[in-house]
């Protein structure tokens, strides 16, 4: 069995988007890190993610946190190849959340964020046929778009590997251990490591890794495993060039525009978010037929044009949701692994915030004051779910928006 002693070393399991924005801000701050990874980079959820970037959120926190990473998006090549492109977002609401929205416009611009109020019909100069029925307030955010989440994982890796990090592949971890002079991972070859720190960024897997640990049942943490199917479709003629994404609370669900002529729908309905699934079966790596006929429906009706758009894939993801939709970020001295850290319960917002996650993630290893750190991790923590200081969504009917 062969030992590594890395006692100087932060060990990230996990190398999505999350965990390598970890890997890329602690090496930026000069910290020595070791990241494993059982696939390759960006080989999980990451890769299957619609990678929208957008800042309209309810809660001030997490859209503070969307602006840091819109701005980190937008100079991106500082560090490598996004993708980001700048394409618009636009979110129509009906009176029922109106009210709500145009308050939390008054809360978005207040902390810089772009957010345009624009008359339902405006949405005609991209849109020529919408239907805007259930349209009653609208706000645009020009600043918003998407990006390729692939190339953003690895060019956060790429990164950090140049600033001194190290890199495991196709190695995947048993469990942890505490030991008297550090964490310890035990990886599936038998190699043992030893770090300073480790920090689980595992999505729907990490109560796996905490349960070969050791830790019981009745404290594993509050998420589950839901699955999100996107359908790809190629537009009609009328269709093609840069658009704006447009949501569709009404109806639940978005269409993400693509380059000049491929449509991503996927779902936004809690109820979605809500049913859970076992990770250990064998899931459906495509969208079922049920929900190909629920959702091509609810595009065409908005967009009758798109009644005219061909089929080309669909795929499944994971969302590892939480109880109030955000991610739990903490320690794990309490469950007798000192040193050890977990983030997940990411709950659909892994991508999109994932610079101001590897940041936050960051500062919090590096033992920070609150004061000097740029997010606070503490309000992330499991106690929340015990206290009932949840982070809530004034959004509560409309999936992942919070």
């Amino acid at each position: 069995m062969a030992k590594v002693d890395g006692r100087d070393k932060i060990i990230i399991v996990g190398a999505g988007s999350t965990g390598t924005s970890i890997a890329y801000h602690l090496a930026s701050a000069g910290q020595k890190v070791t990241v494993i990874e059982e696939n390759s980079v960006a080989a999980g959820n990451t890769g299957k993610s619609s990678a929208l970037v957008r800042t309209h959120y309810s809660n001030r926190v997490i859209a503070e946190m969307s602006l840091y990473s819109l701005k980190f998006f937008e100079n991106f090549n500082s560090i490598g190849y996004s993708g980001f492109t700048k394409t618009g977002m636009i979110f129509p609401f009906d009176e029922k959340y109106a009210d709500v929205a145009r308050d939390n416009v008054v809360m978005l611009r207040d902390i810089g964020i772009n957010e345009q109020e624009i008359a339902p019909a405006e949405i005609r100069k991209f849109y020529p046929d919408v239907n805007l029925d259930g349209y009653d307030y609208v706000t645009y955010e020009p600043d918003s778009g998407y990006a390729d989440p692939v190339s953003t994982a690895n060019s956060f890796m790429s990164r950090a590997k140049e600033l001194g990090a190290n890199l495991i592949l196709k190695k995947s971890v048993r469990s942890i251990e505490s030991t008297g002079s550090g964490p310890e991972v035990d990886l599936s070859d038998g190699t043992k490591i030893r770090g300073k720190k480790i920090i689980l960024a595992t999505n729907v897997w990490t109560n796996d890794i905490l349960a070969r640990s050791g830790i019981s049942s009745q404290k594993l943490l509050p998420i589950t495993a839901s699955m999100h199917s996107i359908i790809y479709l190629r537009r009609p003629e009328e269709y093609r060039g840069p658009k704006p994404t447009l949501w569709d609370p009404h109806q639940l669900a978005y269409y993400k525009m693509e380059g000049s002529s491929i449509t991503a729908v996927g779902s936004l309905d809690p109820a979605v978010d809500e049913q859970s699934v076992d990770i250990h079966s064998n899931l459906p790596e495509t969208a079922e037929q049920d929900y190909i006929e629920e959702y091509l429906p609810r595009i065409a009706k908005r967009l009758p044009s798109m009644g005219k758009a061909t089929l080309i894939s669909t795929l499944n993801g994971l969302y590892d949701m939480s109880p109030d939709g955000q991610v739990i970020c903490d320690e794990l001295s309490s469950e007798g692994l000192d040193s050890v850290y977990v983030f997940a319960g990411l709950s659909g917002h892994g991508f999109k915030l994932s610079p101001a996650y590897g940041r936050m993630v960051a500062d919090m290893l590096m033992e920070k004051q609150p004061e000097d750190c740029e997010f606070d991790w503490r309000p992330f923590g499991r106690e929340r779910f015990r206290t009932g200081k949840l982070i809530t969504s004034r959004y509560s009917e409309i999936g992942t928006i919070y």
